[in-house]
């Protein structure tokens, strides 16, 4: 089921329009699948078939949460930009503030309906470093949401992934921002940042032991090949494995500046490819579930130049979806493998 979903009257209905749920008949018969592209002929038959009301898909541009998402989480950065700054500036956490941004903001965020699909429209070609932070913490809450932790659990696994690059601070800018590839030297350099993180908050009692520890762990993987201490399966934190997937997601769905952001089909397939031995499988397959509800009616730039929206997915370990052109010709990626999909297209700019 779509989160973004409204109710119109099949008067109201416009081809383009995307089907929220199935539409049954009275007598239960499939009249039109969720995820179908109306066309002028299946409105027409919703009318003869003595159909009412049919539930659609809320276009991004539309959504009264979007706006709301975008204050909240403006304010939010400027917040978590300062927070970052004084850790660099003094050597220390402020512990309070990063906590009152849980409580007040970022929970909120988590709960907005449709966040998913607001974070894949951040552009962030500046303030990578907190951008990237505020994007992991929300990815790791709603995570958390979705794999069911408490509400205590909830707020930490949100402190840790806010907080799961604080030991940046301590790594030279002149390395964070540099445009290019890093060379071995300073990609040993990064590397030490989990390290710096957790004895930032060694001495903080405010903060709980599984949360230094998902800072701590959050580049470790299943088959041991992470860092900083190669450490494997059991012996890593759930937090660091919640973390490890939304740090991922997010770095791969953010463009910078000497690569652009990749397509939403490429990610899908990367987390695939690791939930077999770097990542964790249940939490893998938790969030690929709940983001095929986000890709499902979701309009595409095809490889070849057409514009296109997803109408349907197929099952979870098949990444490839049929989608349906603007004449309403159907097209399964999965068996026409000379066409990809380039992009999502932004619902104002697809009309």
């Amino acid at each position: 089921m779509f989160s973004n979903q409204h109710l119109l009257r099949v008067e109201e209905l416009k081809p383009g329009m995307v089907v929220a749920q199935a539409v049954i008949s009275d007598t239960g018969q499939l009249l039109l699948e969720q995820g179908v592209f109306l066309t002028k002929e299946f409105i027409e038959n919703l009318g003869n078939w003595r159909i009412m009301q049919v539930s659609i898909v809320l276009p991004y541009k539309n959504r009264p949460s979007q706006r709301r998402f975008f204050c909240i989480y403006n304010e939010t950065l400027g917040t978590v930009a300062k927070t970052f700054e004084k850790a660099r500036a003094f050597k220390e956490v402020p512990i309070a503030e990063c906590k009152e941004l849980v409580d007040k903001y970022i929970e909120l965020i988590v709960n907005i309906v449709g966040v998913i699909d607001d974070l894949y429209n951040i552009k962030a070609h500046n303030e990578y470093t907190f951008k990237h932070s505020l994007n992991v913490a929300i990815l790791s809450g709603v995570l958390g949401k979705w794999l069911g932790f408490t509400e205590q659990k909830l707020k930490d696994i949100i402190l840790t992934g806010l907080l799961h690059d604080i030991g940046k601070a301590l790594i030279p800018e002149a390395i964070l921002d540099k445009p290019g590839k890093l060379s071995t030297e300073e990609m040993a350099i990064i590397r030490t940042h989990p390290a710096h993180g957790y004895h930032l908050l060694a001495d903080c009692s405010e903060i709980p032991e599984e949360v230094k520890l998902g800072i701590f762990q959050h580049h470790e993987r299943e088959d041991g090949c992470g860092y900083p201490l190669g450490i494997s399966g059991r012996e890593i934190h759930i937090y660091a494995k919640i973390v490890a997937i939304a740090d991922m997601y997010d770095a791969m769905n953010t463009e910078r500046v000497y690569r652009p952001k990749m397509p939403p089909f490429s990610i899908v397939e990367i987390i695939l490819e690791q939930m077999y031995d770097k990542l964790n499988p249940q939490i893998c397959l938790t969030f690929l579930a709940h983001l095929r509800r986000f890709l499902v009616g979701s309009s595409v730039l095809l490889s070849d130049g057409r514009k296109a929206k997803i109408v349907l997915m197929n099952d979870l370990l098949r990444v490839r979806p049929v989608v349906q052109l603007e004449c309403g010709t159907l097209i399964d990626l999965e068996r026409n493998r000379n066409l990809e999909i380039v992009t999502l297209l932004d619902e104002a700019n697809t009309a």
